[in-house]
């Protein structure tokens, strides 16, 4: 610890992956012990701790919540419940890692996307590290090749080897490799 900035954030993520309990080593903060073990992007704004206020906390989320970076907040454990549904109506999409008892025995790490993490039924204690992942982008990734590209590729295929093709197209129209290889094949055919 930390692994912010470093390979190491390589594996941290195969092992969330795979399913793995990662635990930090005590470090000089808990901004960077939860951090380190998040798995998420090391390009972060740490916030510190929230405004109770209702209109002051609407405000600082709406400025937060379109910054593409991981964000760290410090809360009181019994404001969870509270925050939890702040952070569900602005920071939707995104990951969240909850760090309980970081570095003590009932260290816990509660992970999940923002929109599907539950309400705490139990009252907890002490203070707690949250970090929200940076935005999570969803490909728009094509199914299908229209008539225009396909007179394309059948001009290309001309001058040009299968190979070559695909790889143009696949990057120029976000569409699959194998739907433009096997369009291609259908042309030799």
């Amino acid at each position: 610890t930390p692994t912010i900035s470093d390979p190491g954030m390589i594996i941290i993520k195969k092992c969330i992956q795979e399913n793995l309990n990662v635990y930090p080593i005590p470090g000089p903060s808990a901004v960077t012990s939860a951090l380190s073990v998040s798995g998420f992007s090391d390009q972060f704004i740490f916030y510190g701790f929230l405004t109770k206020k209702e209109k002051e906390l609407e405000s600082v989320f709406k400025n937060l919540s379109n910054l593409d970076y991981s964000i760290i907040f410090f809360i009181p454990a019994l404001k969870i419940n509270f925050y939890i549904s702040k952070f569900k109506k602005y920071f939707f999409g995104r990951k969240i890692v909850i760090a309980k008892e970081m570095t003590k025995i009932y260290e816990k790490f509660i992970r999940g996307k923002v929109e599907s993490i539950e309400n705490f039924t139990e009252p907890l204690k002490g203070e707690l590290t949250v970090v929200l992942s940076e935005v999570i982008k969803k490909k728009n990734i094509k199914k299908e090749v229209n008539e225009s590209v396909k007179i394309e590729i059948k001009k290309m295929l001309k001058k040009y080897s299968h190979k070559d093709v695909v790889e143009f197209f696949s990057k120029k129209e976000n569409l699959p490799k194998k739907i433009i290889y096997n369009f291609c094949l259908k042309l030799i055919k």
